[in-house]
């Protein structure tokens, strides 16, 4: 399938789910737009050819006009919803748009769609195609949808060298529509990591790719290449020509020395990224933070955006479409009432900093929010009536408990003397995942109310087994243990990081019936206290600890038999010492030992040569030369031949 009828498929397709619920006057001109859509779309994919051929200027010229016509049939129809317009206003520009829909039909019939095989090349292939992306098509053959060509595409929104972060790719891709769920975008980050287009830069416990970088620059210049080709993304670096066009998207790399060239009319912009950190100059990207500007704003990136001010943020929220929002951690200090606006959004993203932010009860109302990143708290407006009103009779209470919520990650929220989040998380019925930490004024009664939200989650979990349920509880500054006074439930948890200090591993950990990942942080627990407490759990795959008084591990060939990774993260050798013996662990695929000062002789008591699975060892990247030296000797001599990968540590 070509790129330009995998982008043009994706828009399409959107647009005709939308004309479909057109109800009223407008409905016989939408059925008509849709049919003639459809039609189109149809007639592409049978015409459709090799996806490295150049176009022809008139198939080019077809494509420009088609996606065009699709882009603002959806926009039409999304400002209707959101009574961006009014009744006439709608029929009207219904009938506008099917005008536009019959001339572009007739045309095509009038002048032919031309196969991609003849007419005269649009553009020269000015890149090479590399043999990666050749491999990658030939796998796809057969793909009817091309979803995985628009995910390759858009990897040129991220600057050069830029870890590009796994899940908030796949939001963003799902935001944008161009792919029908989350599932496909992961199947396609996969299989670009199988065909050796992207490298993984970061893992998460459980192997699974967090971050990503394009594995070469041939390889990231032909994908720039075909996005500029196909306007797919519009780039601004202060370097390339600008076209003519009303850009969708627009990915903006300010440079300190350089002057960006800005498309005149930004009118129609659909997403917009900026890049801009460090030494640049604000004043050569403010006129885009001029938000009264756009109407049309789906997906707004300003992660990497350190000039931003109250009155733009304001305005933000009066972009109604928006459905993904992503703002540098550190920016802003509370969420204001005014984002209840934002009727759309799916993911509100603040994460990446310990700075607290303050929300309104109009953010957990947001009726399409999924994905609440960043490290929360209710306001004290919206917590003082509560006791005095009662949960029952409020509209958020009611919204909650109406199963009203789509909100699935929650990651997370603070608890202390405040109401707020403990009352709510056990209303909220769609969490998948939870983060939370504990401070040192946390209330007994907030921590009990925790305890029990925390209890029904876990239980909730026998309900839908088939999905996961991922908790993190961060108590270190907590001055009572709660986490060891939560009850022990029958329930599922698939994956629980626990950071603070506990006397034995918890009741509600060690009666689990199963449990996938498990990450300790800071416990202070001895290896003896923590092995014995996991005897008990079954189906434990990956298990990750960063201790520093573990003391001797010692692990027989009866210990932990289901593990794949193990990862131990430690500062002080003296305290911690491992020892696998021989048979012992023989599902593991990956082994992290991560400490700067490892003694010698300490590779010789982990005994590796049995593990079949095994395909890579990690160290820190401080540790001495002889260190290293003493290690490889070990892995060479493993059938496998695993290659040992320095990293530096992280947090979980």
């Amino acid at each position: 399938m070509e790129f330009a009828v995998a982008a043009f498929s994706a828009v399409a397709a959107a647009a005709v789910s939308k004309l479909s619920g057109v109800k009223g006057r407008p409905n016989a001109d939408a059925r008509s737009i849709s049919d003639d859509l459809s039609s189109i779309k149809a007639t592409m994919l049978d015409h459709a050819d090799d996806v490295l051929r150049p176009m022809s200027f008139l198939r080019a010229e077809y494509f420009a006009q088609l996606r065009a016509l699709a882009c603002d049939i959806e926009d039409c129809i999304d400002c209707f919803n959101a009574k961006m317009m009014t009744d006439d206003e709608f029929a009207t520009k219904i009938a506008g748009l099917k005008e536009r829909s019959t001339e572009t039909t007739d045309r095509i019939k009038r002048f032919g769609f031309i196969p991609p095989a003849q007419g005269a090349a649009a553009q020269e292939a000015a890149v090479a195609v590399p043999a990666e992306i050749h491999n990658l098509h030939s796998s796809m053959k057969g793909n009817r949808h091309g979803d995985y060509l628009n995910c390759l595409l858009y990897f040129c929104l991220f600057p050069p060298n830029y870890h590009v972060r796994t899940k908030p790719l796949i939001r963003r891709l799902t935001a944008e529509g161009l792919v029908g769920r989350e599932q496909a975008a992961i199947n396609n980050l996969e299989k670009f990591i199988e065909s050796s287009i992207i490298r993984s830069t970061r893992t998460s416990n459980n192997g699974k790719v967090r971050g990503f970088q394009t594995t070469c620059d041939a390889i990231r210049q032909y994908i720039s290449q075909r996005s500029i080709s196909e306007n797919f993304i519009l780039l601004c670096d202060g370097a390339a020509e600008l076209p003519e066009e009303h850009p969708r998207r627009l990915s903006v790399y300010p440079c300190a020395n350089a002057q960006l060239n800005l498309p005149q009319s930004l009118s129609l912009l659909r997403t917009l990224a900026i890049f801009a950190t460090g030494e640049v100059d604000p004043a050569s990207y403010e006129a885009l933070l001029e938000f009264s500007q756009y109407g049309l704003l789906r997906v707004l990136d300003l992660k990497e955006c350190d000039h931003l001010s109250d009155g733009h943020i304001q305005a933000i929220y009066n972009q109604v479409l928006m459905k993904y929002l992503s703002i540098k951690s550190g920016i802003i200090d509370r969420v204001t009432r005014e984002v209840g606006n934002l009727k759309q959004l799916e993911t509100l993203d603040l994460s990446g900093s310990q700075q607290l932010v303050t929300v309104y009860k109009e953010v957990l109302l947001l009726p399409k929010l999924k994905h609440l990143l960043g490290k929360f708290q209710l306001s004290r407006t919206d917590t003082f009536s509560m006791p005095v009103l009662g949960w029952f009779h409020s509209e958020l209470e009611q919204f909650l408990s109406g199963n009203k919520s789509m909100l699935e990650t929650l990651a997370g929220f603070v608890t202390g003397k405040r109401y707020g989040f403990p009352q709510l998380m056990s209303l909220m019925k769609r969490l998948r995942k939870v983060k939370i930490w504990c401070k040192s004024d946390a209330s007994p009664e907030n921590l009990g109310v925790l305890s029990s939200a925390i209890m029904k989650f876990i239980r909730d979990g026998t309900e839908a087994p088939h999905l996961k349920r991922s908790l993190s509880i961060d108590f270190e500054a907590c001055s009572r243990e709660f986490v060891g006074e939560i009850e022990a439930v029958a329930g599922k948890l698939d994956s629980l990081k626990l950071r603070g200090q506990l006397r034995r591993l918890p009741l509600f950990v060690v009666e689990l019936s199963a449990l996938e990942e498990l990450c300790l942080w800071s416990t202070g627990l001895s290896w003896e206290v923590i092995r014995k407490g996991l005897s008990f759990v079954g189906g434990l795959k990956y298990l990750k600890l960063i201790e520093d008084n573990l003391g001797l591990i010692d692990i027989w060939n009866d210990h932990l038999i289901s593990i794949e990774r193990l990862s131990i993260v430690f500062n002080d050798p003296m305290l911690t010492d491992i020892t696998i013996q021989d048979g012992a662990l023989p599902c593991l695929v990956s082994l992290h030992i991560i400490c700067p000062f490892l003694l010698p002789g300490r590779a010789l008591g982990i005994k590796i040569a049995h593990m079949t699975q095994l395909n890579e060892v990690a160290l820190h990247p401080d540790i001495d030369v002889e260190i290293k030296d003493e290690w490889q000797r070990v892995v060479d001599g493993h059938t496998n031949r695993p290659v040992p990968i320095l990293l530096s540590i992280e947090g979980p």
